[in-house]
């Protein structure tokens, strides 16, 4: 895979990601904006319930996208430079699998190849640091071999 593809995957990774934290901001203003309510009108205790859990439902929302925003700067910062050995910004063909490694992200579409994220804090990324393009190795009891890196 040339630079130009890479760079490719790398933007198509970091729109995917975008994509995911805009859906999150969007339901955190929509729990906001239910956990709010007038206070020149009266309301039910079920309206103050639901407005609790609208409130409580926002904030684990809010704590997502933190994180969310934690992953897209940190895939737009990681290393996409050439590379012959597994480590973060590599991108690896195993098993006829195509993954970006060093941020998670769901599978995503580039130039037609389905990708998959792969964090540092995978079992598999363990089995996988610094080998290299027809290295076979194991893991849970099943040999693989590595296809590429690039």
């Amino acid at each position: 895979m040339d630079d130009k593809a890479k760079l490719r995957v790398k933007e198509a990774l970091v729109a995917h990601l975008e994509a995911h934290l805009r859906a999150t901001d969007a339901a955190v203003g929509r729990q906001d904006s239910a956990a709010r309510l007038d206070p020149d009108s009266s309301f039910s205790v079920d309206d103050q319930s639901q407005s609790d859990q609208a409130g409580d439902l926002g904030g684990l929302y809010e704590d997502v996208a933190e994180r969310q925003h934690g992953t897209v700067a940190h895939a737009e910062s990681l290393d996409f430079g050439p590379t012959s050995e597994i480590r973060p910004g590599a991108i690896v063909v195993l098993d006829d699998n195509h993954y970006v490694v060093g941020v998670v992200s769901s599978p995503f579409e580039c130039d037609g190849v389905t990708y998959e994220g792969m964090t540092t804090d995978a079992p598999l990324y363990d089995a996988l640091k610094d080998l290299h393009a027809g290295d076979t190795f194991t893991f849970a009891a099943t040999e693989h071999r590595i296809g590429s890196v690039s």
